[in-house]
């Protein structure tokens, strides 16, 4: 079920072996789970220790999207078995995350609250853009290069595509065929044929036609290959080289050649071909084949980082407080134009109210408060398309947009947040929660609702105090009577929001005073 490559290297006595030196990441991925363990040493990382397990979690995934049982149980038993392996890690230096096949599987929530039962961290699901940005981000921290950079990974679902150069992503790509599927697809009975590759390569072609242009218009200088499938063909090539040569189009072509002849997978015999990776080889020449034949790619290197190393790379930033989720808002912010000011003076009366009741919400991770001040930067991220119901356009936008260190759920928590700032509440236990809260969600809803509204007349001078209380589902807003009754809209605004809030069980008194 599972192969486990273990690498380690001694820590000197000398070096600091406190917790908050060590970060953890860990790629479940379609076809293989890797996990990888390092120390932090003058800023830079060192590896101590890695491990793979073979789990083929894709080949559990049927046409409609539903993850078998047999699949969801060797997930959860493979991180059962990590277990010994993360005894002294924390939720600070330790982060997990998910890809295609999880979020794809349309009963995904059971393999969570499965693995939850058993492993005591929160798994994120990932979206194919993260995924390719940090897989760039993983080659880019282990490369010297100053070249424009195309870099492939193959998964097993899903096929990533990144232009980048030094650290910055130019254009990426997630492309929805993988070995794993691919096989499913075109070789599920082990036969190998010219009729077979041809149909695998048609579709992956098929699947590579829309980011051609875009790719060729960016252009590039090299290509490198990353992760298991074009190692494995890698290998295989420069099994007999002393000095190890890119991939050509042309040794891909004798390779497959080679393939045929053997007629079936169990026939297949490659120095350098691993056993584990016999009944994926097919599929991962077809698809390379079909890369190097639509982006017209001459030579493909290949670095063994990959995803986990850029998962790792992003705790490092994050510890350096460069914090990849704020430069993203502060991106939006420039490209739609949102007024700073306004964004700035929701901003700081939401961080007042959240002050307020946050005792009483007990809210216990941070998350809440990151959420509700992004969503207080960007709320009017709509108006740049239309006005007139700006928050629903802005939700759009934030649900489809690629959304630089957010993982799924987050990025949907943010698109609600913008998009129930005022007018109806939608109701939020419809949607598909693991990690976050849906009440302490709909609490800071609530916070960034009223900070809105408050300011909704862009008052050119400072607003009088305000201050919120909370007590038996009832949310006492306090506030000078002069100012309210100066401004007689923001009273009938506030009467509206009465009732909106009645409707999602909260109440909301109004406490004037002189």
């Amino acid at each position: 079920m599972s192969e486990q490559n273990p690498q380690t290297s001694a820590t000197p006595e000398n070096v600091d072996t406190s917790p908050e030196k060590f970060l953890a990441a860990l790629d479940i991925g379609s076809n293989s789970f890797h996990y990888v363990y390092a120390r932090l040493s003058n800023d830079n990382l060192q590896v101590l220790h890695t491990e793979k397990y073979q789990v083929k979690l894709a080949s559990g995934l049927d046409d409609n999207h539903m993850l078998s049982d047999e699949a969801i149980s060797r997930g959860v038993a493979t991180l059962e078995n990590l277990l010994s392996s993360t005894e002294n890690l924390t939720a600070e230096n330790f982060r997990v995350v998910a890809t295609y096949t999880l979020r794809k599987a349309k009963n995904a929530k059971r393999f969570l609250q499965a693995a939850k039962k058993v492993f005591p961290f929160d798994i994120e699901v990932i979206s194919g853009h993260e995924e390719a940005r940090l897989i760039y981000q993983g080659v880019a921290h282990n490369s010297e290069s100053s070249l424009r950079q195309l870099i492939i990974d193959i998964g097993g679902g899903s096929t990533e595509c990144v232009i980048g150069e030094g650290f910055d992503v130019k254009a990426l790509a997630s492309l929805n065929i993988g070995c794993v599927s691919c096989q499913k697809a075109y070789f599920p009975d082990e036969n190998i044929s010219s009729k077979h590759f041809k149909k695998a390569i048609n579709e992956a072609k098929y699947k590579i036609e829309p980011l051609v242009k875009r790719f060729q218009k960016k252009g590039w200088q090299a290509a490198i290959g990353t992760s298991g499938t074009i190692k494995a063909i890698y290998n295989i090539l420069n099994y007999d080289e002393a000095i190890k040569k890119p991939i050509t189009l042309k040794q891909l072509q004798k390779l497959k050649s080679e393939l045929i002849k053997a007629q079936t997978t169990a026939n297949i015999k490659l120095a350098g071909l691993k056993e584990n990776r016999r009944e994926l080889i097919c599929s991962g020449v077809a698809i390379l084949i079909a890369l190097f034949e639509m982006l017209g790619i001459s030579e493909l290197d290949f670095c063994s980082q990959a995803l986990r190393e850029g998962v790792l790379y992003q705790q490092l930033d994050k510890i350096r407080c460069d914090d990849i989720k704020q430069r993203t808002i502060g991106s939006l912010g420039t490209r739609f134009t949102i007024d700073q000011v306004q964004a700035d003076n929701v901003s700081q009366l939401a961080t007042t109210f959240f002050e307020d009741i946050t005792k009483k919400f007990n809210f216990t991770d941070s998350i809440y408060q990151e959420l509700l001040q992004w969503s207080a930067q960007i709320h009017e991220i709509g108006t740049d398309i239309n006005t007139g119901g700006y928050q629903k356009h802005g939700e759009y936008i934030l649900n489809n947009a690629h959304l630089s260190g957010f993982n799924q759920e987050q990025q949907q928590a943010l698109a609600w947040l913008v998009g129930n700032q005022r007018k109806k509440i939608s109701d939020i236990e419809a949607l598909e929660w693991y990690m976050l809260d849906p009440q302490s969600l709909l609490a800071i809803c609530i916070i960034l609702r009223l900070s809105v509204l408050l300011n909704q007349q862009r008052h050119l001078n400072e607003l009088p105090p305000f201050n919120l209380a909370y007590k038996k589902k009832t949310l006492y807003l306090h506030c000078e009577q002069s100012w309210l009754l100066e401004r007689p809209l923001v009273d009938t605004e506030l009467f509206h929001e009465q009732q909106y809030l009645e409707k999602v069980g909260i109440t909301l008194a109004i406490e004037a005073h002189s």
